[in-house]
């Protein structure tokens, strides 16, 4: 809640604040997305992580920072031509994963990586804080 009370002070009255963060794990895809070869498990940013960041967005908004304007989820897709490109942007994660990293690098590329995002558009009330 820190942050989000930080930004509020650094928006003027009616400014706009844009959040856009992932609510799920990373779906690792082949084949255009018709082969699921598994999810990169990040149990820190799903147990603890996603659920402090929307409890905190959710508390500014109850105490009168901002106000939710609109609200989109959609997939957010990141493509990779080649197989060690994702394997050594996901390197931390996948180190825990051997198998989903042996399925990764026994499929033909390209590959995609796809998330469930939410993108927010807040409004600063100017609310003395």
């Amino acid at each position: 809640m820190h942050a989000l009370r930080h930004v509020h002070r650094l928006l003027v009255p009616g400014g706009t604040l844009v959040d856009l963060h992932p609510i799920s794990e990373e779906q690792v895809e082949a084949e255009a997305g018709t082969r699921r070869l598994g999810v990169i498990a990040e149990p820190q940013f799903i147990s603890v992580d996603l659920p402090n960041a929307e409890t905190c967005l959710a508390d500014a908004i109850g105490d009168g920072l901002f106000t939710l304007e609109t609200e989109e989820r959609f997939n957010f897709l990141h493509h990779f031509d080649d197989v060690e490109e994702l394997i050594d942007a996901r390197e931390e994660e996948l180190a825990s994963q051997p198998e989903l990293a042996g399925r990764i690098r026994a499929a033909p590329p390209p590959l995609r990586l796809r998330a469930h995002v939410v993108l927010r558009r807040l409004r600063r009330l100017a609310v003395a804080v």
